[in-house]
Order: C-alpha cells, then sequence, then structure tokens
C-alpha cells in the first residue's frame, strides 16, 4: 500500500471518527434546541465540514505523491485556504438555498470545523513533516 493511499486512509478514518463524536454528544440538545430540522442541520453542518477537510486534504496528498516532494509549507497553505474556501461557500449555498434552520446549520459548521481542523493539523503535520516518514 503506498503512502498516499494509507495517508488517505488514515484522513477518512480520523475524520469520520470525529464527526461520529460530535452527532452523538450533539444530537440530543440540537434536537432539543431544534426539533428534527435541528438534527437535518446537524448532519449538513457536519458534511459540509467534511467535504471542506476533503478538499483542503488534496493539497497534502498531491505532495506526497510528487517524486522528490513539493515544500511542505506550500501544500500546508493551499490546504488551509482551499479547505476554509469551500467550507464558507459551501455553509452560505446551503444556508440560503435551503429550508433548514440557520443557527443551528451554522453551529454546527463551526463546530465540526474546529474539530475537522485539529484532526486534519495533526494529520497534515504527520504527513507532510519528512516526505510522511513513519
Amino acid at each position: 500500500m503506498t503512502r498516499v493511499v494509507r495517508a488517505a486512509r488514515e484522513g477518512l478514518l480520523g475524520a469520520a471518527a470525529a464527526l461520529a463524536a460530535l452527532a452523538a454528544i450533539g444530537a440530543w440538545p440540537t434536537w432539543r434546541w431544534a426539533g428534527v430540522e435541528g438534527l437535518a442541520a446537524l448532519a449538513a453542518g457536519c458534511a459540509i465540514a467534511a467535504l471542506g477537510a476533503l478538499v483542503g486534504a488534496a493539497p497534502v496528498l498531491r505532495s506526497l505523491a510528487a517524486a522528490g516532494g513539493a515544500r511542505p509549507h506550500v501544500a500546508a497553505g493551499w490546504a488551509m485556504a482551499l479547505r476554509s474556501a469551500t467550507t464558507l461557500a459551501a455553509a452560505l449555498v446551503v444556508a440560503l438555498g435551503s429550508e433548514l434552520p440557520r443557527r443551528p446549520l451554522a453551529i454546527w459548521v463551526a463546530v465540526a470545523y474546529g474539530a475537522l481542523l485539529v484532526v486534519e493539523t495533526r494529520w497534515t503535520l504527520r504527513w507532510l513533516r519528512a516526505g510522511g516518514a513513519d
């Protein structure tokens, strides 16, 4: 298994675990606050943050795949920019183009973004440090 595949698998598993924990912890309070529509907003917020994390992982995976390796600080910078831009754009599209309650949606996008920021930063540092050497 190549290091790019291992890195992608590790990133996906870490993000899925973080989002599953958030959903498990936040489902009941969100349901009490905003009802079933709030739970849909929770799911959408987590999905939006996950989309941003997936797009943000592309420069890191590309850097790992490059022969000779790209400069890691450039890959990390692009990852951060793409992740935040994708998350913001998707959040605006969903907030303005759906009937989901906006406050729970915005809160869950922010909470999931923050949780995935921690996961993705640790993942990025691990894989970009020394070209992903274990």
